[in-house]
């Protein structure tokens, strides 16, 4: 009854993921009611994203959503909200993400500054993956570790930071939206018995 008449054609879906229809702002706030509605405290759920934001900087394209939800249960974070945290590395993102480790990974393994110019993150990942499945220790290490190494090492960092930066201003958020909902529940329960929702029925 409540269905779309139009099913949303997969194209569609991911065009308003990358570039939402309703803008970042109604959009970032519809997200964080999403989470709102998960199981498990403000810092789980903080905790489950922002595994699944930190794994996605990780050059292991392929295996964000399993790395993610393995941080999130040693931190005892929530685990979906570890799969949707892997979000924040996307089309739009890698790139970015790529180059600022590749410089990272370089400087502090001492290397030399280096052009990424030349680099093919496409066929690079398609190489590690390859290697992977097909356990080819030559293929690794002659065309995938020579780069995928300093990636690695430079992604740490960033990946830590950006833990951070989703966990603190998400948890606030949704300990706010627990406060609201529990506000409105001493108010649904005043109203149904008659007394303050502050509790001020004690007597003198």
């Amino acid at each position: 009854m409540f269905k779309r008449r139009v099913p949303k054609t997969f194209f569609r879906k991911l065009r308003d993921f990358f570039w939402p229809r309703l803008g970042w702002r109604r959009s970032g706030r519809l997200y964080a009611l999403k989470l709102s509605r998960l199981q498990g405290s403000a810092a789980a759920v903080a905790a489950g994203f922002a595994c699944g934001a930190a794994v996605s900087i990780l050059p292991m394209v392929g295996f964000h959503f399993l790395l993610a939800a393995m941080a999130a249960w040693m931190m005892r974070g929530n685990l979906i909200a570890s799969a949707i945290g892997t979000a924040v590395g996307n089309p739009w993102t890698f790139p970015f993400i790529w180059v600022a480790s590749w410089h990272t990974g370089n400087f502090l393994l001492g290397g030399r500054a280096q052009s990424v110019h030349h680099l093919d993150f496409a066929d690079l990942f398609n190489a590690l993956w390859q290697g992977v499945v097909s356990l080819d220790g030559t293929l690794l290490m002659q065309s995938v570790w020579p780069v995928w190494w300093p990636m690695f090492v430079g992604s740490l960092p960033w990946a830590v930071i950006v833990w951070f930066v989703f966990y603190l201003p998400i948890k606030r958020v949704l300990a706010s939206y627990e406060r609201m909902r529990a506000m409105r529940r001493l108010e649904r329960l005043a109203a149904l018995t008659g007394q303050p929702a502050g509790g001020g029925g004690r007597g003198d």
